[in-house]
């Protein structure tokens, strides 16, 4: 069956928008949401717990996580080389078969996995709802992409067969964010499992349940336990215990520069008792430009920097951080982008109106906050309704000096920095001018100038004439250099050749003679 992308439901529709808020409404009942650990199939409990709270209402608690231990993933460990090569063994058509069986799982619990995610994350219905699809894309991409073009290939000689093959890597360590709690950690998951490697799951803390109730979906589609393992905690020790561990082989990671950056360095060091070398792909983020051209059309670049600056309050790693504007359209463009943001709806993702939502926990809103302060001088506009409770930051333009620190650290909130431009090389010389390089935007209606930035600008995805956010499975593989990562490109025909390694065997068939065992 050819792939197709998961339908995206039309929250315009009374009947859409009710069947959800119901769902919604409901659930509120099991909160908070209890995350255990789970090894092998075997749920585990802990008193030592992480307390997540709504991000819209922070007397509310959302989810109390239990903290996986040392000693819980090394019996992980056990159990994975135990059920590794059943697994292993399995035919890709049967493995494949499962991760179908997976996506349809997911679709049948749509709403409670969408509902939950929002109680954690405070996402608006149409934004999770793509996400959402994106995770069921995922699983059916990669499914199909295993079976079809992960097969055995023969270059065979009188006298001479060759065959080249892919086996598993082994155990994956996947180390994922609470940005895209559905989508990013069932993507990562998938890949290797489908190609028949063991996952460590280790999700982000804050989006844990999220998480869980996507493993269970696996679990319930014939996905073996003993090879999908959820282990919630901290990045720091948990997280750390999987990069480090000798029998891990590749660490699949999505999430802030720093902490890559530090697994890579641990990654690189061979522990006693480690018998590979391990294998980073990594997602580490972007400082995200787009250049508006003078001859571009002004409705379209406003709609295109709202949703790519302030969708989901900026806490994308491809979202819109730096505006470069062209001098013939720069005062217009500036007037109508305050105009339309001072219009933006801000409060609970539980009113579908809302567009936009609260940051995901404190230390977010007290760091965004403080980025604020210190920029007031450099403020040109804002949504200027904002509600008092709840960790909410208003969407914020500013002018800063160009070289200073909001044009070149990425801040994952909704303050958008931009600047004048003389000429659309100069809009490009600005642009390439970060250490990332994961997603760009030009709006232009200049054919030349689109052939320029297609050449000369370096980003894993350029998008044209549209927001820059919300690549889709197949058709925009996402994924980026420099520093936003080793390029991996999720959603891509490479990115499972990253968990499976080639093997060859070559065999003389010109036998001569006999074994005298074959005659008994």
């Amino acid at each position: 069956m050819e792939f197709k992308n998961e339908t995206i439901r039309d929250f315009s529709m009374d009947t859409e928008r009710n069947t959800l808020r119901s769902v919604l409404n409901s659930i509120k009942k099991s909160i908070p949401f209890e995350v255990p650990i789970s090894v092998g199939g075997t749920e585990k409990f802990s008193t030592n717990r992480f307390v997540h709270k709504n991000p819209w209402s922070p007397d509310l608690v959302v989810s109390r996580v239990s903290l996986t231990t040392a000693n819980d993933l090394e019996e992980a460990i056990q159990i994975s080389k135990k059920y590794g090569n059943q697994w292993k063994h399995r035919s890709q058509e049967d493995r494949s078969h499962l991760f179908i069986k997976v996506a349809e799982k997911l679709v049948s619990k749509k709403d409670f996995i969408i509902s939950v995610c929002i109680w954690e994350t405070g996402k608006h219905i149409t934004e999770a709802e793509i996400e959402f699809a994106e995770a069921v894309d995922f699983c059916r991409y990669y499914a199909d992409f295993a079976r079809d073009q992960l097969l055995p290939k023969s270059i065979n000689l009188l006298g001479e067969d060759n065959l080249y093959y892919y086996q598993p890597k082994g155990i994956i360590g996947c180390i994922s964010p609470w940005n895209f709690p559905m989508a990013i950690f069932t993507g990562m998951c998938a890949g290797p499992l489908v190609t028949g490697n063991i996952v460590l799951a280790k999700p982000a803390e804050e989006t844990s349940a999220t998480a869980y109730e996507i493993t269970k979906c696996f679990w319930e589609a014939g996905v073996p336990k003993e090879v999908f393992h959820f282990l919630p905690g901290f990045g720091s020790e948990i997280g750390e215990a999987i990069v480090t561990h000798p029998e891990v082989s590749v660490i699949n990671f999505t999430g802030s520069r720093d902490v890559g950056l530090s697994i890579l360095r641990k990654a690189s060091i061979v522990s006693p008792g480690q018998s590979m070398i391990k294998k980073l792909v990594c997602e580490l983020g972007g400082k995200n430009a787009m250049i508006v051209d003078a001859d571009a059309d002004i409705d379209v670049a406003i709609q295109a920097i709202l949703s790519s600056a302030f969708g989901f309050q900026g806490q994308k790693c491809s979202a819109l951080s730096r505006l470069f504007v062209h001098n013939d359209c720069y005062d217009k463009l500036k007037e109508r982008l305050i105009a339309a943001m001072d219009g933006l709806l801000i409060g609970s993702p539980l009113d579908f109106e809302n567009r936009i939502g609260p940051v995901i926990h404190e230390e977010s809103f007290l760091r965004l906050l403080k980025l604020q302060k210190e920029n007031e001088s450099f403020l040109i506009g804002k949504t200027t309704l904002v509600p008092n409770t709840g960790f909410y930051i208003p969407p914020s333009l500013y002018e800063p000096p160009i070289f200073s620190s909001m044009w070149t650290s990425e801040i994952f909130g909704p303050l958008l920095s931009m600047q004048k431009i003389s000429s659309f090389a100069e809009g490009i010389q600005y642009a390439n001018d970060s250490d990332y390089a994961l997603t760009c935007g030009v709006i232009s209606r200049n054919p030349k100038h689109i052939l320029q930035a297609k050449l000369e600008i370096e980003a894993g995805n350029l998008y044209i004439n549209r927001g820059i956010t919300g690549a889709v499975v197949k058709r925009q593989p996402f994924g980026g250099g420099k520093l936003s990562g080793t390029g991996a490109k999720a959603g891509g025909p490479e990115y499972l050749h990253l968990f499976v390694e080639g093997k060859t065997y070559t065999e003389n068939t010109m036998r001569q003679g006999f074994s005298r065992d074959t005659l008994q």
